[in-house]
């Protein structure tokens, strides 16, 4: 009886282990998404503006002038061009913020590129967002302009609901490259400086 009763506590210790087991396998640890999830994502979009390189670059290279993007109704900045030091609060007409870093200023080249410092799904389904923009000149003395960004899906692990796919990310990324080329472009052949908006602190 005693042997029965010892048998039976056993084969009870060793399903409580497994099924811990088991749960603790499934709770992601802090860099289980990135083995075991997504892959990055990546979408260029180009447009072209009937203007010089350096005059859409003037508007393009002011990372604190941005107030032309589309839904912003002012932008807060350090105010410079310095990578990993200048960031820019993005004040949307809805109450959001969406706050970023610079982190290339190329003169030369005239690129910039810049991350969001913090994913809100809610507003763009795709998290660690990076954006290049690029100006380049034509053969006709107009300006190319290639707006690039790399991102993950907005759910990084395994079997992401509806929404946070991988679909999705990209066709709300491509969507704002679009949008935010077309209004630099309006921006460019209007004439407006870019600079009425932007809040130096």
């Amino acid at each position: 009886m005693v042997n029965l009763f010892s048998r039976a506590a056993f084969l009870l210790l060793l399903t409580v282990c497994a099924a811990t087991a088991q749960d603790a396998a499934s709770i992601p640890g802090p860099n289980s998404w990135a083995a075991h999830g997504a892959a990055p994502l990546k979408s260029v979009e180009t447009i072209e503006i009937a203007a010089a390189p350096e005059r859409v670059w003037a508007v393009a290279s002011d990372f604190g002038g941005y107030d032309w993007l589309p839904g912003v109704a002012r932008v807060e900045s350090s105010g410079g061009h310095t990578p990993e030091i200048d960031r820019r609060k993005l004040i949307m007409r809805d109450g959001g913020i969406v706050e970023e870093t610079l982190i290339r200023w190329d003169d030369e080249k005239k690129t910039l590129a810049f991350h969001r410092d913090r994913d809100n799904v809610k507003r763009l389904p795709a998290i660690n967002y990076m954006s290049h923009v690029t100006v380049k000149p034509t053969t006709d003395g107009r300006s190319l302009v290639e707006w690039k960004g790399r991102f993950y899906r907005g759910h990084p692990f395994n079997d992401p609901p509806a929404g946070l796919d991988d679909e999705t990310a990209l066709k709300a990324v491509t969507a704002l490259h679009r949008a935010n080329l077309s209004a630099l472009k309006a921006r460019v052949e209007s004439g407006e400086s870019g600079e009425s908006g932007t809040t130096v602190r």
